[in-house]
């Protein structure tokens, strides 16, 4: 059995289940989490599953609704037919699902896992992790930061994004004399060479930007991730403010969404004698 997983690195690499192993981040002896958001592929191989064993319920549940890529402020009908099933999009964040299809992953991964063979631990549980352990995860062993590094800023020392978030600066702001408020537009830095954000229109492959010190990619930025709470989603998104990217930042969501995914953590029930 062959699950896509990636690295820390630039490289997008496919592991066995030996190599998922690695791409998790140990916290404590018992618990673990996910260095990576779940992306489409890995998503879509869970319904293939689904449907293959004829558990259509389960199936229909866990759909993922591609319609909410459609913004009456923007052209978004492509991502609407390609971003959860083109190749180009596998190692992006899957987002527009439910809470419930979030929880029916878990499921099967934790199923998954339990009948491999050459497992490393004899029984494991996956699972979304609750507020304050994503929060712990967050911080990457660092205390009192406000992001996942130990700057206060989003930027670092080679003027590079830090996370994909919605990026406004003074020129980008402007007075609407007739409403009598003030407008914020979009602020990107296409054509800065170097710069992590450029290949971030809406998400970004969730091997992108820099990992903390737990080596976790992107729990600031890219998608707001689910918690055990239902409808709670912490860290922000490609959609928010630099303010809204911090590792206390929350937002609460009744439906599925086009800038919230999640992902997994796993407790280590037992382990080999």
């Amino acid at each position: 059995m062959i699950l896509l997983f990636c690295s820390a690195k630039s490289v997008i690499e496919v592991f066995t289940i030996d190599g998922f192993e690695k791409s998790l981040s140990k916290i404590s002896d018992k618990f673990y989490m996910s260095k990576f958001e779940v992306t489409n592929l890995q998503y879509r191989t869970f319904l293939a599953e689904l449907k293959a064993k004829g558990e259509m319920d389960k199936y229909r549940a866990a759909q993922i609704d591609s319609i909410n890529w459609r913004d009456k402020y923007a052209y978004n009908e492509p991502y609407v037919e390609l971003y959860h099933s083109h190749p180009a999009y596998n190692h992006y964040p899957v987002v527009n699902i439910s809470y419930e299809g979030a929880v029916m992953y878990c499921e099967w991964l934790t199923e998954k896992y339990n009948s491999y063979e050459k497992r490393k631990f004899k029984k494991v549980v996956f699972r979304l992790p609750t507020t304050e352990e994503w929060k712990l995860s967050a911080h990457g062993g660092l205390t009192n930061n406000v992001y996942p590094w130990k700057e206060r800023s989003l930027m670092n020392s080679d003027c590079k994004y830090m996370c994909n978030f919605q990026k406004f600066g003074d020129e980008g702001i402007s007075y609407d004399a007739e409403s009598k408020k003030y407008i914020a537009t979009h602020q990107d830095t296409y054509g800065i060479a170097g710069s992590l954000n450029d290949n971030a229109d809406i998400t970004a492959p969730v091997n992108s930007y820099y990992p903390n010190g737990f080596g976790i990619c992107n729990v600031s930025g890219n998608v707001s991730e689910m918690v055990s709470e239902k409808g709670k989603a912490l860290g922000g998104s490609y959609k928010s403010p630099g303010y809204d990217v911090r590792i206390e930042s929350s937002e609460k969501f009744e439906k599925n969404s086009n800038h919230i995914g999640f992902r997994v953590c796993m407790d280590v029930v037992e382990t080999w004698k």
